[in-house]
């Protein structure tokens, strides 16, 4: 593999924790309005237990401990140990806070130990979307909620001349994410592992600036990936990449899509 092609799969990231820190931390502050409506889903109280799968390097496992006190108890739970290593305590009113390693899809935990169990954007990275939220409703106690989001990568829609090469290259690209669209496999997923009272909600999420497209999606590297693949000729996926720049410093940049929340009862 040469260092072009090396670039093309955006997963590529949680190869290096610094990276991947920054990555999740500029994803975080461009989806800050959408956080606080999934907090507001979330039914945490005083004394609440509650696990997050995917906690990265624990921000709203701090957060969520704040919220249930010093009478509760908050997991944060990551795939990746350079970034659970990472993890900071709480305050002095919040909650015990630990970090565990461990997957998705085999949680180290004993059924209904948790009241809430939240996860978001992980499902879309995981080997067995089914096993995960199947796990999530196993370790939360009867009567208890899980929540979980994702984003649908076959909505991206970014506004550039070309509709035809830009659903090219935005489907090959979005392909490079595990499971593209499991937002929108979600509800099954939840009814099939026996959940209750489940609820889809959509976040629409504008993205106005290229860094914050590339939070969530990488498409500025998409174009010189194409074209190092050979997807579409190395002449129009030039053209197609410098719209985008061209765009974004004209001001004119736009792409939206949305993320899938899906909640449900155990």
């Amino acid at each position: 593999m040469n260092a072009a092609t090396a670039v093309v799969k955006p997963a590529d990231i949680w190869r290096d924790a610094d990276a991947a820190k920054d990555f999740l931390d500029q994803a975080a502050a461009e989806l800050a309005a959408a956080k606080e409506q999934l907090d507001a889903m979330l039914r945490v109280r005083p004394g609440s237990h509650v696990l997050d799968v995917g906690c990265g390097t624990g921000n709203d496992v701090r957060a969520l401990a704040a919220r249930v006190g010093p009478s509760g108890r908050v997991v944060g739970l990551d795939s990746s140990e350079q970034l659970i290593a990472r993890g900071e305590p709480g305050g002095p009113d919040a909650a015990p806070v630990e970090f565990v390693l461990g997957e998705a899809g085999d949680l180290p935990f004993e059924d209904g130990t948790f009241d809430v169990v939240r996860s978001e954007r992980v499902v879309q990275h995981v080997p067995d979307p089914a096993a995960a939220v199947a796990e999530m409703l196993r370790v939360v106690r009867p009567g208890g909620q899980v929540l979980v989001t994702d984003p649908d990568h076959g909505m991206w829609a970014p506004d550039l001349d070309d509709r035809e090469l830009t659903r090219r290259i935005m489907t090959w690209w979005s392909d490079h994410v595990p499971n593209p669209w499991v937002a929108r496999r979600l509800r099954d997923l939840f009814v099939r592992a026996g959940a209750r009272d489940v609820a889809v909600t959509l976040q629409p999420v504008v993205l106005t600036s290229l860094a914050a497209a590339d939070a969530l999606t990488w498409i500025g590297k998409a174009a010189g990936a194409a074209e190092a693949q050979g997807v579409v000729p190395a002449g129009r996926a030039r053209e197609w990449g410098q719209e985008i720049l061209r765009r974004d410093a004209e001001g004119r940049f736009l792409m939206f899509g949305a993320f899938v929340v899906v909640t449900g009862n155990k």
